[in-house]
């Protein structure tokens, strides 16, 4: 059986690599095929009637070509569905000193929430650790996953959040950006490393637009 990432960009494939694919499905058209130049961007578009005045007379092989058509759209669908963007996690600490202080000398984990962007969405894994002061426990944390339709988000908002004023003389202790993006059920936040705030959000910026134009398509 074929992988379904197999059929990533087959709207691309020439008549030959078509004809491939359909041979593995047990369809052997090759001639046919070429000879009407049936490309993947076209193959989708072909009807029943197409696919007889091609001269596929087997009333039962046409069936299995519409639908072989029908499954490489939506193999292809999901793989676009998946395909990872970015990938990133939480900036817990400004620099060392505070990494230090809140993992113990990195006795106890770090433990942060993670991001990631797909084609249609963003998933958030929100991890809340439990504290004994400022220290991060190895145990006990709780955590929630969000997974944001990009369809749904109306606005992303940055904020810069310096280091300590210590931390940054004493350590060279680096920023925060927290990037607040809003939906209809709320904001959820994305903490990245100072100056990666722009790039992240034009990341998911240009996804929201992607998907929000396929929605309205």
């Amino acid at each position: 059986m074929d992988s379904v990432a197999n059929v990533q960009g087959y709207e691309d494939w020439d008549s030959e690599k078509l004809a491939d694919y359909f041979e593995q499905q047990g369809l052997f058209y090759r001639e046919i095929i070429t000879y009407h130049k049936i490309t993947g961007k076209i193959a989708p578009q072909l009807t029943d009637a197409d696919l007889k005045d091609m001269g596929i007379d087997i009333v039962g092989d046409r069936c299995r070509f519409r639908h072989q058509l029908n499954s490489l759209r939506r193999k292809s669908r999901y793989v676009q569905r998946n395909q990872l963007i970015w990938e990133g996690s939480e900036r817990v600490f400004f620099g060392g000193l505070d990494w230090c202080i809140g993992t113990c000398s990195g006795l106890c984990p770090e433990d942060p929430s993670t991001y990631k962007l797909t084609n249609n969405h963003l998933k958030i894994k929100f991890v809340e650790p439990v504290r004994l002061g400022p220290i991060r426990l190895c145990c006990c944390a709780k955590y929630s996953i969000n997974n944001i339709d990009l369809t749904q988000v109306n606005d992303i908002d940055i904020e810069g959040i310096p280091p300590p004023f210590v931390q940054q003389c004493l350590c060279c202790a680096e920023g925060k950006e927290v990037l607040g993006v809003s939906t209809g059920e709320g904001e959820f936040d994305v903490i990245v490393r100072s100056g990666d705030g722009d790039r992240v959000c034009n990341l998911i910026l240009n996804q929201v637009e992607e998907s929000q134009m396929i929605e309205r398509d």
